[in-house]
C-alpha cells in the first residue's frame, strides 16, 4: 500500500496557518485529510480549505467512516497524510471503526496554562474519548508547532 500517514492532530480550528504551512514542511504530506461529519459534504468549505494549501497539497474532508474506505483502497499513488480530526469525539468514532496510528497530537490550550491533570483542560466526554483511544493503544500529546516539545505525561493514566 502506498499510503502513509505522516501526522494525526485533533484540532477543532482544522486547517490553519500552523498546520498547513509550519507542519507540512516536516510532514511532507500531499493529503490533508479533515475528518468531520459537518463538513464532509460542503463543496464551498472544500473550496476555501484548499485555498489554505500549497499548489501540490490537496484537501479531502471525510466523515470517520470515509476516512476508513480512503484508508483501505489501494493506491498507485504515493499518499502522505496529514489527518486532522475536528474533535476528540470524532477520533474516537475512526478509532471504533478500525483506525489506528501510534500516536495522535492535540495543539497546547492557548494560554499554555498548566495543565496537572486533564480534567483542567477537557470536560468528562472528552477524557472519555481520549481514555477509549488510549485503551486502542494510541498514544495522545500536547504539540503546537513542530518546533514545540511533545508533552505525554498529562495523558498519562
Amino acid at each position: 500500500m502506498n499510503t502513509r500517514i505522516k501526522l494525526v492532530r485533533v484540532d477543532n480550528r482544522l486547517l490553519h496557518a500552523t498546520v498547513a504551512l509550519n507542519w507540512n514542511k516536516f510532514v511532507n504530506a500531499n493529503y490533508a485529510i479533515i475528518v468531520d461529519n459537518n463538513y464532509n459534504k460542503d463543496p464551498f468549505f472544500i473550496k476555501v480549505m484548499q485555498l489554505c494549501l500549497p499548489k501540490p497539497m490537496e484537501v479531502k474532508i471525510f466523515s470517520p467512516a470515509e476516512l476508513m474506505a480512503f484508508l483501505n483502497e489501494d493506491s498507485i499513488e504515493k499518499r502522505h497524510l496529514m489527518i486532522i480530526f475536528k474533535d476528540l469525539k470524532t477520533a474516537e468514532r475512526a478509532v471504533e471503526l478500525g483506525f489506528t496510528h501510534k500516536e495522535i497530537q492535540i495543539p497546547y490550550p492557548a494560554s499554555r496554562i498548566v495543565i496537572k491533570k486533564l480534567s483542567d483542560f477537557f470536560n468528562n466526554e472528552e477524557i472519555e474519548s481520549i481514555r477509549f483511544i488510549q485503551n486502542h493503544s494510541i498514544k495522545l500529546f500536547f504539540q503546537t508547532s513542530p518546533m514545540d516539545n511533545k508533552e505525554y505525561s498529562i495523558f498519562l493514566k
